[in-house]
């Protein structure tokens, strides 16, 4: 038996994720733990001039939080439960690592895939080394194509 703990769920606002989203929801009420929404900004273009770049920064800022916004909501609507959430700037996998390294809570990292999506098998492959070597815990893939009848039979 799982014992509880945190699920941190990367969002990007993608079907893919908010399915993600509602599979660790699923888990953690069933086992008892808690989801953490973590939503990662792509690091400004360096190549911008500095006002662009901060103005590009701020707008990046107001449209995450709108988001995770949404994204808790939903979490509450299925759990009862706010969870708790960050926005980080960063490349997408370090700060996945970061964010994990940070909480000791985390027993799990949660991450939606388009079956589409053929680009994030990359990210996939370093994240399970990166995960696997340091931190030794479980990366769950979460197929963006699941139902929900699917969902709460895996969960």
């Amino acid at each position: 038996m799982e014992t509880a703990g945190k699920y941190l769920v990367c969002m990007d606002g993608s079907d893919a994720s908010r399915i993600a989203l509602y599979f660790a929801c699923k888990k953690a009420l069933k086992r008892g733990g808690v989801v953490e929404l973590l939503h990662i900004i792509p690091p400004p273009d360096t190549q911008n001039l500095f006002g662009v770049m901060d103005k590009m920064r701020q707008e990046q800022q107001q449209e995450a939080e709108i988001l995770i916004k949404s994204l808790s909501e939903s979490a509450f609507q299925y759990t009862g439960v706010t969870p708790t959430t960050q926005i980080r700037e960063g490349r997408l996998g370090e700060e996945i690592i970061n964010a994990t390294l940070e909480d000791s809570n985390v027993n799990m990292v949660v991450l939606g895939v388009s079956p589409k999506a053929a680009n994030k098998s990359g990210l996939i492959h370093w994240l399970s080394e990166k995960l696997g070597d340091r931190l030794l815990i479980p990366l769950m893939l979460v197929p963006g194509n699941l139902t929900d009848l699917q969902m709460d039979e895996l969960s």
